[in-house]
């Protein structure tokens, strides 16, 4: 038969467990109440701890929390209930965060190392054609045949605004494109060297 507790009491109590939670959650700079470790982890992924997907609501809390913090270290703060905590567990999941976050800030690093490439080339190829355009268009000067001229002509005409797109986009690409990556590149950096801890409630 359960514990009889006075009303009173009882609101007093839930209102002094609330207050110490708050209080808890203002200790860290993104703090998340846990029922379960469950939380950070996929619904639809049975596989154990050591290689279960994160969840998608977890990641999207966690980059709105940190476009708030823009210098000096991440401090992510699990509160967790007294009864579920298991130390082995917290370890698991420290490593897996890490992991998580370097592995996808490399993966970023690639994809505007690719991108800044692209754009070297672009430009690269662009300007080659735009030179050879040029000495090809100064030596028709010495071709006697109308027909030649013509058909010169015309493939000048198509390479002009062929090797000014090029460097266009390849200026574009390497000056500007790749930003679309950097708050990515920058959440996952801050969140591989974030330093987790998990506090009882």
């Amino acid at each position: 038969m359960p514990e009889y507790m006075d009303p009173v009491k009882k609101i007093a109590k839930e209102a002094d467990e609330w207050a110490q939670k708050q209080k808890l959650l203002q200790l860290s700079e993104i703090s998340l109440i846990l029922d379960t470790y469950d939380d950070l982890f996929s619904d639809f992924d049975p596989r154990n701890f050591e290689h279960r997907a994160l969840s998608d609501d977890f990641l999207v809390e966690v980059n709105r929390a940190t476009r708030e913090k823009t210098t000096g270290v991440i401090e992510l703060h699990f509160l967790v209930p007294a009864e579920m905590r298991k130390e082995a567990t917290e370890v698991t999941i420290r490593r897996r965060l890490k992991e998580h976050f370097k592995k996808h800030h490399d993966q970023v690093a690639r994809d505007i190392a690719l991108v800044k490439r692209n754009g070297t080339i672009r430009i690269g190829v662009g300007l080659v054609i735009a030179v050879l355009g040029a000495i090809f268009l100064h030596k028709l000067d010495g071709i006697p045949s109308d027909l030649i001229k013509l058909a010169s002509g015309v493939a000048f005409f198509i390479a002009e605004p062929a090797s000014w797109f090029l460097i266009w986009e390849g200026f574009d690409r390497l000056v500007d494109s790749w930003k679309e990556l950097k708050p990515e590149l920058e959440f996952n950096r801050k969140m591989a060297h974030c330093e987790i801890t998990f506090t009882s409630y």
